[in-house]
């Protein structure tokens, strides 16, 4: 029977129940009902001597695929590993994929590593320690060592004993292309499942293989790989070594898992939370996340509040250029998020490249202009009405159109230009951008008002 979503009862607060109570037998029999997605989301709220008691209850196979579903919430993952001795967490690991084995121990410290990876086999072993070397948001870091590859100068018959060989000795649960490669095990093609099964037992698998394979090099970031897989429609991605050789896949699962970490990535970029887990526990790793972001608003407040005090006779004389400096800041701030994360996605999904710059920027001014425009009749508008001075109204409103129009472009231009000069830009939105253009925004807002305000009363 197919599994449909549906309201389930609370089970974390039942195996809890069951846990303090001690009623093994009771939580056996709900453990074993729920699948291992199930235990894993309902064991997240839970404090690590549960999560750990029941891992420990679970059958070896069950509890290596909950303890692999919580790779994605790393301090849980971290507590648990922490408390687990080197020969129960070596078992569980012997029943991952090498990829997802090589994740685990990576947050391991290197003492504790080192004794997990003693009891395993020396096959397993040197497999995951090939994988701990490579970058972990790197192609080689995500891969599974794992891969179907057959010669090219064999024929069908012989490549399809061959995988039935190399998938009953490996224990493969899915695959849907098969890797063409020369003696020296280069990459020069692939075959789909359904080319193999529909082709002769004496063809000579060259003859039926794609040669257009598209693959990616073990140093390649993960978000470059998940970009090119959405690019070509891929399932699969095979990965090769700086001499062409394969030693590799990533698999959907795996493609999805970046997708997911990167948008979270650059989530907390935007938001000033760095790569906070939600679920963290540490107050400390939490205020480290924090606080440069935060230390940053506060420069940027502090610069402003400088330049405030060098206009302080101006204002004390025309105190109603002071009414406005919140909202012509707050909006600036506004066109600025809004052009960024536009920006920031398009650079991610590839819609967006550098060389747009000045096409992107150009388009930006105008939509933030026409904005500004509207924004400054209103505000035109309610300055006449507070002050009966129209004149004030008109040079609020024209401080506003230019405020927006620099917003626009800092917002668009900041994560472009960062982008080519191989940065995160995802770190020029939230408290980057919004920090430099409440600052500018201000001091062009009072140069202008006062300025023209000034002028208007001699």
């Amino acid at each position: 029977m197919a599994y449909v979503e549906q309201e389930n009862p609370d089970f974390t607060k039942i195996i809890k129940k069951h846990l303090t109570e001690e009623n093994t037998e009771a939580l056996l029999s709900l453990l074993e009902d729920l699948n291992t997605v199930e235990i894993s989301n309902n064991i997240l709220p839970l404090k690590s001597k549960y999560q750990l008691a029941i891992i420990e209850l679970l059958d070896r196979e069950k509890a290596a695929e909950v303890l692999n579903n919580l790779q994605q919430h790393a301090p849980v993952l971290e507590d648990i590993v922490e408390e687990m001795d080197s020969k129960q967490l070596g078992d569980l690991i012997e029943d991952m994929d090498k990829d997802d084995a090589a994740d685990v121990l990576s947050v391991l410290d290197d003492e504790k590593a080192t004794e997990v990876l003693e009891e395993l086999s020396k096959e397993d072993r040197e497999e995951i320690t090939t994988l701990l070397q490579y970058d972990e948001d790197s192609a080689g870091g995500i891969m599974d060592p794992v891969v179907i590859s057959v010669q090219k100068d064999i024929t069908v018959k012989q490549a399809t004993t061959q995988i039935k060989t190399f998938i009953n000795k490996k224990e493969i649960d899915e695959f849907y292309v098969i890797y063409v490669v020369d003696e020296f095990n280069h990459l020069i093609g692939s075959i789909s499942l359904s080319q193999l099964f529909i082709a002769s037992d004496n063809t000579i698998t060259k003859d039926i293989m794609d040669p257009d394979v598209v693959a990616v090099n073990v140093d390649t970031d993960q978000e470059k790989v998940a970009k090119l897989a959405q690019e070509y429609d891929l399932v699969t991605v095979p990965v090769i070594d700086k001499h062409l050789k394969l030693v590799g896949r990533i698999t959907n699962d795996d493609l999805m898992d970046v997708m997911h970490e990167e948008h979270q990535e650059d989530l907390g970029q935007i938001a000033g939370t760095g790569d906070e887990e939600v679920l963290e526990t540490s107050v400390f790793k939490a205020i480290r996340d924090r606080l440069p972001w935060l230390l940053l608003g506060l420069g940027g407040g502090m610069l402003a509040a400088l330049v405030m005090r060098n206009y302080e006779t101006a204002i004390s004389e025309l105190p109603v250029v002071a009414y406005f400096i919140p909202l012509v800041a707050a909006l600036g701030g506004n066109i600025a998020i809004q052009s960024s994360s536009l920006v920031v996605r398009g650079l991610a999904t590839g819609e967006i490249r550098t060389s747009d710059l000045f096409k992107r920027t150009w388009k930006e001014l105008r939509v933030g202009f026409l904005n500004g425009l509207i924004c400054a009749i209103l505000l035109v508008g309610l300055a006449w009405w507070l002050t009966d001075e129209i004149i004030i109204g008109i040079t609020s409103g024209a401080a506003l159109i230019v405020v927006v129009c620099l917003a626009a472009f800092v917002g668009t231009s900041i994560p472009i230009i960062l982008k080519r000069m191989n940065m995160d830009p995802a770190v020029a939105t939230g408290p980057f951008i919004t920090t430099a253009n409440d600052l500018i925004g201000i001091v062009i807002y009072l140069a202008i008002t006062i300025s023209v305000y000034s002028n208007h009363l001699m």
